[in-house]
C-alpha cells in the first residue's frame, strides 16, 4: 500500500507546474488532497474537483482560514508548499514593490506556513517545502531570488528542530532548475541563460519518494540521477 494512502494533504500554490503535479500523483497515490491557491480561476480542470480554499500566502490569516476551510474537520497528515515567485535583475536595477513582493511570497510566506503547522498537523505528520537550489547560490542578478530563498531555507532548518518535538518532519526541497516555466512569469528583469533543467515529472516522482520514505532533507545532489 501506497504510503500516501488515505493521508488527506494540502498542497498550497496548486495552479504552478509543481503544485499541479504534486496534487495529481498524490491522488494517484491515494491521498485525500486539499488545495490552497490563490487564483481559482487558473486551476487546472483536473483538479477543480478537490475541495480549495483561497489565499494569499503572505497573509497568516488567510492561510490559516483557508487550511480550516479545506480540512474540514479533518486532522491533517501533510502540508506541502509548492508556491513562489521570481525576479531577476541586480539589486540596483530591481523596483521596491517587486524586491517586496519576492522576499514576502518566498520567504514571509514560508514562515506563515511553518508557523500553522504546528497547529494543523497530526503527530508524524509531514511538511514540505520547494525552497530550490537558489537558497544555497549567490548569483549576479537573481540577488533578491536568492537572499528570499537563503531565507526560506533558514526558517525550514529551524522548524525542523523545532517540530521534531510532535514528530512532524520537515523537508526542504532544494531542487536543482526545473522546466516549470517560472522564469518565463518573472515579475521583473529577464532571466540570464541557463542550462536545460530536470523534468518537473521527475523532481516531484523524487520529492514524494523522499516523503514517502522519511528523508529529511533534499539538497541538489539528492537529484542528481533525475539529471542523468
Amino acid at each position: 500500500m501506497s504510503y500516501f494512502a488515505n493521508k488527506t494533504v494540502v498542497v498550497l500554490g496548486a495552479t504552478g507546474i509543481l503544485g499541479q503535479l504534486t496534487a495529481q500523483d498524490l491522488r494517484q497515490r491515494g491521498a485525500d488532497v486539499r488545495l490552497i491557491v490563490r487564483s481559482p480561476n487558473s486551476l487546472a480542470a483536473a483538479l477543480r474537483d478537490l475541495p480549495v480554499a483561497v489565499a494569499d500566502i503572505t497573509k497568516r490569516g488567510e492561510v490559516a482560514a483557508a487550511l480550516t476551510a479545506v480540512s474540514q474537520g479533518q486532522s491533517l497528515d501533510g502540508i506541502i508548499n509548492c508556491t513562489g515567485v521570481v525576479a531577476f535583475g541586480n539589486f540596483s536595477e530591481l523596483s521596491d514593490e517587486v524586491a517586496q513582493e519576492v522576499m514576502a511570497v518566498n520567504a514571509l510566506g514560508v514562515i506563515n506556513v511553518i508557523s500553522l503547522a504546528t497547529t494543523s498537523l497530526n503527530p508524524e505528520g509531514f511538511l514540505a517545502s520547494f525552497t530550490g537550489v537558489a537558497a544555497d547560490m549567490t548569483i549576479a542578478g537573481m540577488g533578491a531570488y536568492c537572499a528570499s530563498k537563503a531565507a526560506a531555507k533558514a526558517a525550514m532548518g529551524v522548524a525542523a528542530r523545532e517540530l521534531r518535538r510532535q514528530k512532524i518532519r520537515v523537508l526542504d526541497i532544494r531542487a536543482p532548475h526545473t522546466e516549470t516555466g517560472l522564469i518565463t512569469r518573472a515579475l521583473e528583469g529577464t532571466a540570464p541563460k541557463m542550462p536545460e533543467g530536470l523534468q518537473p515529472q521527475a523532481v516531484i516522482d523524487r520529492v514524494l519518494d523522499a516523503i514517502a520514505v522519511g528523508e529529511k532533507d533534499l539538497p541538489a545532489e539528492a537529484f542528481a540521477a533525475q539529471s542523468n
